[in-house]
């Protein structure tokens, strides 16, 4: 439970930096709309796949 109260702060905290940013490499256009959708995309299939990965280590050590 500490880990994912854990884990959860610091999406808060890393999710809330990131919708204050202003970006001048990639302008505020809809370039810079596709890279944030890409990022995010990415993101959750991260967090999936290590979900997966705990919950079948977890699953084979009992």
């Amino acid at each position: 439970m500490k880990f994912l109260t854990l884990i959860i702060s610091y999406l808060i905290l890393f999710t809330s930096q990131a919708f204050a940013h202003t970006d001048h490499a990639l302008g505020e256009g809809s370039f810079h709309t596709f890279y944030h959708s890409v990022f995010w995309t990415i993101f959750a299939i991260v967090v999936y796949k290590a979900y997966n990965w705990f919950k079948h280590k977890k699953y084979h050590k009992n």
